[in-house]
């Protein structure tokens, strides 16, 4: 007879078995533990060791200041809480498992600097394409401003600041999460890293400041803001089409309000709602008339820029990116609402992923067990694990090239003071 906690073993067992069960089995079987602490390590079991996991277990539990000095010990505590949740956190001074019995100040030395982009943002632009549609299908058929968003900050860090060991992951639900690894990034103060949160962000009429125009679109576009125009532009045509952005006076209307001048706007719309062309017919009729308008009035002249970015332009969660100690969903957990799991992909595959066809669901996975994996599902994660792999190595060989550099300088250092003592 079975012990009463005995984990379910069987496919058909386990489809029955409560979302705890089923991810004991994936933690035990599929989780890449090995991969996921070698990254956190960064060579050095300190580091691990001072890292801070946050679990949140079924029935919003929050379990805060954990810390695992090696792999198994992290595993241990998996199999034991099965938290439907992991999140990541900061390197500190301590151990935050020891965070309540220590009296020493307890601050955070390092953390990878993190972006959280979300699709709910973008209600504003698709809301009337989208009413009827589940959280997850709104992400999954519009999945093109989640492609834009990671092409546009991707490129932006490499470019703009330098920094190459970055990991995209898909969030499981709605949304990307962006990890920045390089040693440069994850060393920064808050300061700077509000400083970067800050030059990629664009602030939009919205939610959070109705009324308000922001005007942070202007003529001459900065380079990074002209750069971002010409990758979304592609987008911003296919969703006029995609979600009938230009279909009918209402919906004409609707987007030309963003137009600040309410003469030019009137003129503008009484060309525009005659017309019987088809939404690129359209957008390039407005554009057109915005030129001419720009001519004469010099705050027009960024005013069809502004319309691209406004609808297809990255919208960051700044205040996950500006602090240290925020925390941010580990890859490869288990979404508990969707079931799919939180794979890393290729920032120059994004166009081309489709979370609805190319992240692993938890029951698809459970099914492949009687069958002894290798089935789709399986193939699935394992590109996800490769992604990680990748990352973690250019983790591991930047830790190398400093520590060689090290050696380096301490070997002329050394060379400099025999120098001098001759």
């Amino acid at each position: 007879m079975p012990a009463p906690n005995a984990a379910p073993t069987s496919a058909a067992a386990l489809q029955r078995a409560d979302l705890p069960a089923k991810l004991r089995w994936y933690y035990a079987r599929l989780f890449p533990i090995e991969l996921i602490t070698r990254w956190l390590r960064y060579g050095s079991d300190s580091t691990l060791a001072h890292r801070e996991i946050s679990f949140t277990l079924a029935g919003d539990i929050y379990l805060r200041w954990k810390s695992f000095g090696d792999k198994a010990a992290f595993l241990e505590e998996l199999h034991a809480k099965r938290p439907v949740k992991i999140d990541i956190g900061a390197v500190y001074n301590n151990e935050p498992c020891k965070k309540h019995s220590i009296g020493a100040p307890f601050t955070p030395s390092q953390k990878e600097l993190v972006f959280d982009i979300d699709m709910t943002d973008y209600e504003d632009v698709m809301a009337a394409a989208t009413a009827n549609m589940s959280p997850t299908d709104v992400c999954d058929n519009n999945w093109e401003y989640m492609a834009a968003a990671v092409e546009v900050i991707d490129t932006a860090l490499r470019e703009d600041f330098g920094f190459k060991i970055i990991m995209w992951v898909y969030s499981g639900r709605r949304g990307v999460h962006c990890w920045v690894a390089d040693q440069r990034a994850r060393f920064m103060s808050n300061e700077q890293r509000s400083a970067v949160a800050d030059f990629l962000h664009v602030r939009f009429e919205g939610r959070e400041n109705r009324g308000r125009r922001q005007m942070e679109v202007t003529h001459p576009m900065h380079p990074s803001l002209r750069r971002a125009r010409t990758i979304c532009e592609p987008v911003f045509r296919k969703m006029l089409r995609k979600q009938a952005l230009l279909d009918g006076e209402k919906a004409i209307c609707d987007m030309l309000e963003l137009i600040s001048n309410a003469v030019v706007r009137a003129e503008i719309r009484e060309k525009v709602v005659r017309m019987r062309g088809d939404a690129d017919e359209v957008w390039e009729r407005i554009e057109k008339e915005v030129g001419k308008a720009a001519r004469n009035e010099f705050g027009m002249r960024a005013m069809a820029d502004y319309m691209v970015l406004r609808y297809t332009y990255p919208r960051l969660d700044v205040n996950v990116s500006r602090e240290m100690n925020h925390l941010l969903k580990a890859p490869f957990c288990v979404h508990p609402k969707t079931g799919r799991v939180c794979v890393p992909f290729r920032a120059a595959e994004a166009a081309r992923f489709r979370p609805g066809e190319m992240a692993p669901v938890l029951d698809g996975l459970l099914n492949e067990i009687d069958g002894g994996g290798g089935g789709e599902m399986s193939a699935k994660l394992e590109e996800g694990v490769r992604v990680l792999e990748e990352f973690v190595k250019g983790c591991e060989m930047e830790v190398r090239e400093k520590a060689r550099l090290n050696k380096l300088d301490q070997v002329d250092r050394r060379n400099v003071m025999e120098l001098m003592k001759d």
